[in-house]
């Protein structure tokens, strides 16, 4: 077994945010929340980008967008983007629900992924 260490991220392997959400900022829908819960619906999709199929993959068990965002590595509102456009497409559903009434485990979740990022 060797000690070498793996090479270090070059400027050609960082996909900048901008370029995952084609520029945009904001997501199209406004009611979206980091606490918001999503799940995918129905099968997954061959024709999705790396990134959305990524999410969809991560999102067959209810998941925050937080969580969605720690676990991409992406930050908040480039994954609140990319969620909104997979609602929009028919790939994810959205559970709201008042921050109050999430478990506790949930939230202590949450915060554990978005401390992550």
């Amino acid at each position: 077994m060797t000690d070498e260490l793996p090479p270090r991220a070059t400027a050609h392997d960082f996909v900048r945010p901008f370029v995952i959400t084609g520029g945009r900022t904001r997501a199209t829908d406004s009611s979206l929340r980091m606490e918001t819960m999503v799940q995918t619906v129905g099968r997954p999709r061959d024709d999705l980008d790396f990134e959305k199929a990524r999410i969809v993959d991560c999102c067959y068990e209810p998941i925050s967008i937080a969580e969605i965002g720690a676990e991409l590595g992406v930050p908040l509102g480039v994954a609140m983007v990319i969620v909104s456009d997979l609602v929009d497409d028919g790939c994810l559903e959205t559970t709201y629900s008042d921050p109050v009434e999430i478990e506790l485990s949930t939230l202590t979740r949450m915060i554990e992924r978005v401390r992550a990022l």
